[in-house]
């Protein structure tokens, strides 16, 4: 895993290389078609991905993004109108069987498809109408590292060939900047320590850094056994906020932007209720009012930091897994390809 994680910079870098006229070409030939609904599906790692690429799509494109409930086509055979529509299936593997179902059937309902995958050899290549890849190479740990990134930095590529008014985002910086996240790696060795008996948690991001909640959840739930809820900084102080007593750990992605504010909000509160607070975060304000932080470069924009920033989160989650004498290679009861209909 955490050989993996040394390997996205130059992932990234390959897969921009690699894409980007082809995702022009796409770009151009989506656009003739009239789209006016983008429906995206997915499950695992790849679904936080989604996540991302939804608010992403609709900030640059201003077309409505849906996340697809696949059970709808796979179980329950619904035929939906998707004459406008843009389905993208975002799989590892490319062998999900419902995501490659959900594609299949959106295609018979009329819909253009492309499927974002690690595997061009895959079944989902040979369903889709076009296929954007990730140029990471085989990823071998369970968990996903490179692969989420690389999902995501493909979001980005499809967002600003897709983008209207001059909202295309400048993505190439990414790999240079995920390049300056793998510095943190030092400190977080330290930092984990604090943390080895930590059983429960709580994981808050919001907007384009929402994504990063659920992913970081993710990683420390299935490489170190720890029960992580994650949840939207507004939707936090809907309810959840009365599970918060002295010392619980809440972990806040705290990018720069416009969403800083309202997170600083969340951590003030979070000091009153004496938790135990950690921010990835560029702003030292942010920092000081928590009780551990992980410094980011002050200078990484509030629209490419989900990139940069996921990267300290994947390796505290392995750090922690070895701190805690566990494999994060080889969680139990999961296998790299999971199959679900």
């Amino acid at each position: 895993m955490l050989q993996e994680i040394a390997e996205q910079p130059a992932a990234l870098e390959k897969t921009i290389a690699e894409e980007r006229a082809k995702i022009a070409r796409l770009g151009e030939a989506i656009k003739q078609r009239d789209v006016d609904l983008i429906v995206l599906v997915a499950r695992g790692s790849s679904d936080n991905a989604a996540l991302f690429g939804r608010y992403l799509l609709e900030i640059t494109t201003g077309i409505p993004v849906s996340l697809s409930a696949p059970s709808v086509h796979t179980i329950y055979q619904a035929k939906l109108n998707l004459k406008h529509a843009l389905v993208v299936g975002v799989s590892q593997s490319g062998e999900g069987e419902d995501i490659n179902q959900v594609l299949e059937n959106a295609r018979d309902c009329g819909a253009f498809t492309v499927g974002i995958t690690n595997e061009p050899a895959s079944s989902m290549v040979k369903l889709v109408d076009e296929t954007l890849l990730m140029h990471g190479g085989r990823e071998q740990s369970v968990a996903a590292t490179k692969t989420f990134t690389g999902q995501m930095l493909l979001f980005y590529m499809l967002a600003s060939a897709l983008s209207t008014d001059g909202k295309a985002i400048d993505y190439s910086a990414i790999p240079d900047l995920a390049a300056r996240a793998l510095e943190q790696k030092p400190a977080l060795v330290e930092l984990v320590q604090r943390y080895v008996f930590m059983e429960n948690c709580v994981v808050v991001g919001r907007c384009l850094a929402y994504a990063n909640a659920y992913e970081f959840a993710l990683k420390l739930m299935e490489t170190c056994y720890v029960v992580a809820e994650r949840f939207s900084s507004a939707d936090f102080l809907h309810g959840p906020l009365a599970m918060i007593e002295r010392h619980f750990p809440v972990i806040v992605f705290a990018p720069p932007g416009a969403m800083l504010e309202g997170t600083k909000d969340l951590i003030s509160r979070l000091q009153e209720l004496h938790a135990d607070t950690m921010a990835i975060t560029g702003d030292i304000d942010t920092a000081v009012m928590c009780t551990r932080s992980i410094i980011m470069p002050r200078d990484i924009d509030e629209f490419l930091a989900p990139i940069p920033y996921i990267i300290p989160a994947q390796i505290f989650a392995a750090l922690l897994a070895e701190a805690k004498g566990l494999d994060p290679d080889q969680p139990r009861s999961l296998s790299k390809v999971t199959r679900t209909l």
